[in-house]
């Protein structure tokens, strides 16, 4: 016998409560017309229209509201990343914001509108479908800024940076398209060509509406015709918005790689730094690179007119002072660039690298400054239930608060986290298994040369921007492809994409992440490019064997270590993924109640202990997130939206595996 939780009853009531919110609010939001085709996804085969078009008809609609007021913003000066360019500037504030259902904004031209009628304000992160637990409909978006930018001299070009929109990007400047960008959880830049002296209109259309060629497509289309990705579909500008003026000179990368050829060894740090020169004249620039509070290195290079140039050198630091995991305040090095030239030219950049050696044994055991890894964590994804994905400072917090307290010491998310919340791991000390946004593609569709090239591309844009970060220590290129078997196509993608990954940074691990099961062929030579697999395990609940009452949740785990670390001995292998639904009270011995996951979680860490060449364990996830209006998740009381393999509710509470896997990883040191 079980008995239902209280909290879950309650839980269940709020996907009802939500619908009769999104029903109402997209109605009132909703343009009329006839559907225009989107730029840049694939129409359905019919021509669906939005599903709250007929309830819309159904009941009068109030008069339309009243616009906002206009409020017309300047950029401040307050940074939530520290890493980046001299000057730039938080397009924060007041933005406005109105949902296009129908896909009408382009053919009434919302990118050039002077009325602010139909538009709502917002601040931005934001995220239209934040509260939405019922039915994840791909759309579109539409996000208005007004502002003025400090007077400079004349001609002075200035560029936006884009930290996150989801999932397709569209830029308007003054009603001129000025960038495109596909994928949510990496940066974009474009310069503010036409930007003018006074006020100045920018405009972003945010898509959500999913091809099955895209790079995280994993669910089959339910509303509109669209697909809705692999897991919630969150819309919106969901990262900040920032911009910086060019003055002549712009720093656009910097990059510190240091390597040691053991652990007391001097550190030999190579540095790359990409340079444009933005004037239609020569320039002899001079450059100063700081390091740490006392190091200066001084040196010039000359550079063509409009031209962008790649200049690399390398210093020693004799004795360095090593990043270590697990130390609460782990050992950082300030790296700061300074670029002038004739004329008044002047740019500059700064970020902070930490020294660590990762050495991986011919046997896969893997080493962190000279001690063997036995890491213990978790995953997570960006879901709040009132904010979503839009996260602010405050919900970083929250998480990496929840990450202190179970005691882990790696982490792990299916897409390149905030640079914010990198930042705060680099400096606690807590390792990162860093991921490209590549998730569940098919065999056959990677057989496409455009789809592999934009895989590849999103692995390159990941590890250029987080290369800085000590606390990454593998770039993981995908997650659970399609196999058995592994196609041509996705062959030539792992081989290119791990050669790729090296010509960056041979400093970390090349990983993929595959699901596991039993009998599954093994041995496929493209798995010979990378150094490290993730095994994503759900023996005992997917699939394995799962013994009815025993003392087991599975008798499958320990042999298939054993079968995988035979068949690739000389690969680092991390059980990236395990873990059990949990939404009830009742017996361990039933599948979805909070003890079962308990001794799921507490049975799986230990097997995986068992096994020294298991480098690193990570339980799927911390907290429980929304994944599909349908989803299951093999509970026998599935409760959808909600992916419950969290370790903590999606209200806070935390569950009983909770504290299992507290007592196990707050035991268990990053390093031996």
């Amino acid at each position: 016998m079980f008995t239902l939780n209280v909290r879950t009853l309650l839980r269940s009531l709020v996907p009802a409560a939500a619908l009769l919110m999104i029903v109402a609010s997209t109605a009132a939001a909703d343009p009329g017309g006839p559907p225009a085709p989107d730029a840049r996804a694939p129409q359905p085969k019919s021509s669906a229209v939005s599903p709250f078009a007929g309830a819309a008809q159904v009941a009068p609609q109030p008069p339309p509201a009243p616009p906002p007021a206009l409020k017309v913003g300047r950029p401040t000066t307050k940074l939530l990343i520290r890493e980046g360019q001299a000057g730039r500037l938080l397009l924060g504030g007041t933005w406005y914001f109105r949902l296009d259902d129908l896909r009408v904004g382009l053919s009434q031209r919302f990118q050039s509108q002077r009325s602010l009628q139909g538009w709502q304000e917002v601040g931005i992160p934001h995220n239209w479908n934040a509260q939405d637990f019922a039915f994840n409909m791909s759309s579109v978006g539409w996000y208005r800024k007004e502002f003025t930018v400090p007077r400079m001299p004349r001609g002075t070009p200035w560029v936006v940076r884009f930290e996150g929109v989801n999932h397709f990007a569209t830029v308007f400047l003054n009603g001129r398209k000025i960038a495109e960008h596909a994928g949510g959880y990496l940066p974009f830049e474009a310069q503010l060509k036409g930007l003018r002296r006074g006020r100045n209109r920018l405009v972003v259309r945010a898509s959500t509406l999913r091809s099955p060629t895209d790079l995280t497509h994993a669910r089959p289309a339910k509303v509109n015709g669209f697909g809705t990705g692999g897991w919630w579909n969150f819309g919106g500008l969901l990262r900040e918005v920032y911009v910086r003026p060019v003055r002549g000179l712009d720093v656009e990368g910097l990059t510190a790689l240091p390597t040691q050829r053991c652990t007391r060894c001097a550190a030999r740090v190579k540095v790359r730094m990409q340079l444009r020169n933005a004037t239609r004249r020569k320039a002899l620039v001079r450059l100063t690179l700081r390091v740490g509070k006392d190091r200066t290195i001084r040196f010039v290079r000359a550079m063509d007119a409009s031209s962008r140039r790649e200049v690399g050198l390398s210093f020693t630091i004799p004795k360095p002072q090593l990043w270590r995991p697990g130390k609460g305040k782990a050992s950082l090095y300030g790296l700061g660039l300074s670029a002038t030239a004739p004329g008044g030219l002047r740019a500059g950049y700064r970020t902070s690298f930490g020294v660590r050696r990762i050495f991986k044994r011919a046997d896969g055991r893997v080493f962190l400054n000279g001690r063997a890894l036995q890491l213990r964590g978790v995953s997570f994804h960006e879901d709040h239930p009132l904010a979503g994905a839009a996260w602010r400072p405050a919900h970083r917090r929250e998480t990496l608060a929840e990450i202190a307290e179970l005691g882990a010491s790696v982490v792990r998310v299916h897409y390149p986290m905030h640079p914010a919340m990198l930042e705060a791991l680099d400096r606690r000390g807590i390792l990162v298994w860093s991921q490209a946004p590549v998730y569940q593609i098919r065999n056959d569709r990677m057989e496409i040369p455009s789809l592999r090239a934009r895989a590849v591309q999103a692995n390159r844009e990941m590890v250029l921007r987080d290369s800085n970060h000590p606390s990454i220590f593998a770039w993981s290129m995908a997650n659970e492809l399609q196999e058995p078997p592994i196609g041509p196509g996705q062959a030539r993608f792992i081989t290119t994409t791990a050669r790729e990954i090296r010509k960056l940074d041979r400093t970390r691990l090349v990983a993929i992440d595959r699901v596991d099961r039993l009998n599954q062929p093994e041995g496929h030579p493209a798995l010979r490019s990378v150094d490290a697999l993730g095994v994503n395990e759900y023996y005992g609940w997917y699939n394995g064997t799962l013994p009815p009452a025993g003392p087991a949740t599975t008798q499958d785990l320990g042999p298939r270590l054993d079968a995988l670390h035979a068949t690739y001995p000389d690969k680092a292998l991390f059980v990236t993924e395990f873990g059990a639904e949990s939404t009830f009270d009742g017996p361990e011995g039933q599948k979805g109640t909070f003890l079962f996951q308990s001794r799921y979680v507490r049975e799986h860490l230990e097997i995986q202990a068992s096994r020294p060449f298991v480098n690193g364990s990570m339980v799927w996830a911390l907290r429980d997130f929304r994944v599909h209006p349908t989803w299951g998740g093999g509970n026998p009381f599935p409760q959808p939206p909600y992916n419950h393999k969290g370790l903590i509710e999606e209200s806070g509470a935390r569950k009983p595996a909770f504290f299992e896997a507290q007592r196990i990883m707050r035991a268990t040191p990053p390093l031996r």
